[in-house]
């Protein structure tokens, strides 16, 4: 609502003018005191904009950190207009602080400072520290608060002040939790702080969560005299941790975050001590970190190569030196404010962006393009890839990462010697521990098929599996097969049926030439089951999946399942050569035989003992177990060939004749 200002009286006094509260003039409404505008203003002048400076806002990339306060700002202009950068001077108080700061972990809090100031008054903040904190988008609490967030805006450096006559303790201490603890807050919300974060502490009880928020216990209020004021460098890592696992992000942890400038702690902290008055009693210093600036090696050749401009060297140090830097012909120190800097294409960034991206011409890519090997290992698994894909199996991707219950079930397949490895930093415990076989994380796949009426399944997984063994962690690929439901989909004209353990050893029989022996694994059936072999290396192992060890995934259907090293089965393709040979000029001679076996004899066994020169090859045909006795009958179909001539019904009969007669001394033992 306008309201004009006219000539009126008031008590029979003249007045021509009239007390304007901030709100009608549109400045700060909490400004109690009279403003003194400047003598050139004119009559009908909006009184904001003579008392207000413009207010830039400026959108920061999440690296740019040390751009966080107005001297960041002031820093990145400094080099960008090639002015000098003029930083504030600032008394440091000789009086050092007997109150004790311990440090517990060094890592987590590299410096810690405090000083100790009496006599404050706590009240309103002069107009120019609220007007300058509104113009920030802080909300003005009182002098005390303000100034501390105006030096943080001011230089970047977070800062909290105690009400001293509220710490009991005569020491301070700084160190993680061992458990989770309750803290009500300066906003008035009670919190639990989570187990390992880091906390200020007087005694066991915690005061504050460092770097992130106070708490309501030592709050500066109007009745505070007396105020230890906290400057400190935290570990960027453990205060992101504690932010992200409390939902709580501040001004201040997100200055901690992104890193902070060590040196500035000081400058932060005696600025703020000079603006608070009252006086200074001591200050203590807790500085066991290394301080010293990074050094890092940089190229002009590799500069102008990845921005495909050409500067001198000249040139590139004179841009160092306009962003602060320290350069040399070879190298440059970085200052400790630019954490983000870490390796040779981060200069090349820098020179970049003060060179200017407009700058740089539109140019084509000039590279010499040149065959990359490739990794054997790397190649091999595509090619299996390829093969099994051709064999009609789907590919599964499961994660490394298992949950406890997950590792409970999977001790039944892991040897003794093999120890599982859990994650340092896992996001969730469902996720937490390193999986030592395939075989958990397909079932879950398995499972959440079955869940969704999916219950035809053919997959393999070319992932990796991971254990310590003596104290070392170890990872080996594998290669996983599956196989569960039927075979081939429901259809009018064939009947459907259902994948077997002869499926799958076929499969793996197609990747190479193997042997299997009887193996005892708890995890598949008794007598469904065998170790793979090539060339007297155990490759792993096949079998039907042991219905009580389905039971716990809550399957309900037979599950066939192998899994083989990767490395060892790419060893023993290295060795395997590839023969070729023509094709048959001469006909080829057929011979069926049915030979009784016990039921738990391995046909295996049989197979490799029918050898002969002229025997080509030798196929099972079929396999009939009577139920009433404790016998199976193997019928198998020999082919003999010579591959010079036609081969005579004498020789066949010859070497049949000596192939039964094999088997059959083989049997009586």
């Amino acid at each position: 609502m306008q309201r004009r200002i006219e000539k009126t009286q008031i008590r029979g006094i003249d007045s021509f003018g009239m007390l304007c509260s901030g709100s009608e003039l549109q400045v700060n409404s909490q400004v109690d005191q009279i403003l003194e505008l400047p003598p050139d203003a004119q009559l009908g002048q909006d009184a904001a904009a003579l008392l207000w400076d413009p207010v830039f806002e400026l959108s920061l990339t999440p690296n740019l950190g040390h751009a966080m306060s107005a001297l960041g700002v002031a820093r990145e202009l400094s080099a960008a207009l090639q002015l000098p950068l003029e930083r504030p001077e600032f008394i440091i108080p000789e009086k050092k602080l007997s109150k004790e700061i311990f440090v517990r972990d060094a890592s987590l809090c590299p410096r810690y400072m405090c000083c100790l100031i009496q006599g404050i008054t706590v009240g309103p903040s002069p107009f120019w520290l609220s007007q300058q904190l509104e113009a920030c988008g802080q909300k003005s609490i009182n002098n005390v608060v303000d100034i501390t967030n105006y030096i943080m805006m001011k230089v970047g450096q977070p800062l909290h002040a105690f009400d001293a006559d509220k710490l009991q303790a005569k020491a301070l201490e700084v160190g993680v939790l061992d458990a989770q603890e309750p803290l009500l807050c300066l906003d008035g919300t009670e919190r639990i702080i989570p187990k390992g974060s880091l906390v200020i502490r007087e005694g066991k009880k915690p005061i504050a969560i460092a770097g992130i928020i106070g708490g309501m216990g030592t709050k500066v209020t109007e009745e505070t005299t007396n105020v230890l004021l906290e400057a400190a460098l935290f570990d960027a890592m453990s205060i992101r941790s504690t932010s992200r696992k409390m939902a709580l992000r501040t001004e201040s942890s997100q200055r901690f975050e992104k890193g902070i400038d060590p040196i500035g702690v000081e400058q932060a902290l005696f600025e703020a001590t000079e603006l608070l008055g009252g006086k200074c009693m001591g200050w203590v210093d807790i500085a066991p970190g290394n301080f010293e600036p990074k050094e890092m090696r940089y190229r002009e050749s590799f500069i102008n190569q990845i921005l495909g401009i050409q500067l001198s060297l000249s040139e590139i140090m004179e841009i160092f030196k306009r962003l602060g830097f320290a350069p040399t012909r070879e190298v440059v120190s970085i200052p400790l404010y630019r954490s983000d800097i870490n390796a040779e294409i981060d200069l090349v960034e820098e020179v970049a962006r003060i060179y200017g991206y407009n700058h740089i011409e539109k140019r084509t890519p000039q590279c010499t393009i040149s065959d990359i090997p490739t990794d054997p290992m790397f190649r091999y698994e595509n090619e299996l890839r390829i093969k099994l894909s051709g064999m009609g199996l789907y590919e599964f991707l499961s994660c490394d990462l298992m949950s406890p219950r997950l590792r409970d079930l999977s001790r039944e397949i892991t040897p003794e010697a093999m120890h599982f490895i859990q994650a340092r930093h896992a996001k969730t415990e469902e996720y937490s521990i390193l999986r030592t076989s395939l075989l958990p994380g397909l079932l879950e796949i398995v499972k959440k098929n079955l869940a969704q009426k999916n219950q035809d399944l053919a997959a393999f997984e070319i992932g990796r599996i991971h254990f310590a063994q003596n104290d070392q962690p170890i990872e080996l690929p594998n290669l996983a097969l599956l196989l569960t439901g039927k075979k081939n989909p429901v259809h009018w004209g064939q009947k459907s049926v259902d994948f077997d353990f002869f499926d799958l050893k076929g499969i793996v029989e197609n990747l190479g030439s193997f042997t299997f022996t009887p193996s005892g694994h708890m995890s598949f059936h008794p007598k469904r089951q065998a170790d793979i072999h090539a060339m007297d290396v155990t490759l792993g192992s096949i079998g039907e999946v042991h219905p009580a060890f389905l039971e716990k995934f809550d399957i309900d259907q037979r599950v066939f399942f192998a899994e083989l090293n990767l490395s060892s089965l790419f060893q023993q393709e290295k060795k395997t050569r590839l023969v070729m040979k023509p094709l048959p000029q001469f006909p080829a001679s057929e011979r069926d035989w049915t030979l009784p076996l016990p039921l738990d004899y391995a046909i295996d066994r049989v197979l490799q003992e029918m050898q002969s020169p002229l025997l080509e090859r030798v196929e099972l045909i079929d396999l009939y177990i009577p139920e009433s006795l404790n016998q199976k009958n193997a019928t198998f179909r020999f082919i003999y060939r010579d591959l010079l001539k036609t081969i005579s019904f004498e020789e066949v009969e010859h070497e049949h004749a000596k192939i039964i007669s094999t088997i059959t001394k083989l049997l009586a033992k």
